[in-house]
């Protein structure tokens, strides 16, 4: 799974992809990010950042699968419009770079 931080005027948030073997697809979420929990204080992963709800996601399939990309949004976690640009844009930049290459399996 590749993993991305992204701030928005002073939020972070979180950008995952990963490609779901039994699906034949790949999934792209966009999340809010949380800190990591003060029980890993004091450890390498202290500042680490970690995924929160699933704000949007995009699954894509794999081009021999013949179905059309879908998204999915929560209806309960506003996006604001510069991420959601900024989601669609990595989205598709990463899709057409899947057409030259294979998904790693």
């Amino acid at each position: 799974m590749a993993s991305e931080v992204w701030e928005d005027e002073g939020e972070y948030y979180c950008f995952q992809s990963v490609h779901v073997q039994d699906e034949e697809a790949w999934v792209f979420e966009l999340s809010e990010a949380r800190r990591a929990p003060a029980s890993w204080a004091g450890t390498e992963h202290q500042d680490a950042v970690m995924p929160g709800v699933v704000m949007v996601a995009v699954v894509a399939h794999d081009p021999e699968v013949e179905k059309p990309p879908f998204v999915r949004f929560d209806p309960e976690q506003p996006v604001p419009f510069a991420l959601m640009k900024q989601f669609v844009e990595r989205v598709a930049e990463m899709l057409e770079s899947l057409k030259e290459t294979q998904p790693p399996r």
